[in-house]
C-alpha cells in the first residue's frame, strides 16, 4: 500500500509541476483549477488510506 502512496505522490508532484509550468507560460486560470483538483484528490486519497490503516490496525492488532 505504501508503494501505491509513493507512486501517487510522485504522479501528483509531477502533475502539479507541469500545471505550474503551463500556468507560468499562459496565465490561464484553468491550470490553477487543475492544480486544486490534484491537491484535493491527493488529500482525499490520503484520508481514505489513513482510515483504512486505522481500521486494519484496530481489527488486526
Amino acid at each position: 500500500m505504501f508503494i501505491v502512496l509513493r507512486l501517487l505522490f510522485v504522479i501528483a508532484v509531477l502533475g502539479i509541476a507541469y500545471c505550474a509550468f503551463k500556468y507560468q507560460r499562459s496565465k490561464d486560470p484553468s491550470w490553477l483549477r487543475i492544480i486544486k483538483w490534484i491537491l484535493y484528490s491527493t488529500l482525499g486519497l490520503l484520508v481514505i488510506f489513513f482510515v483504512g490503516l486505522v481500521v486494519e490496525r484496530l481489527w488486526v492488532g
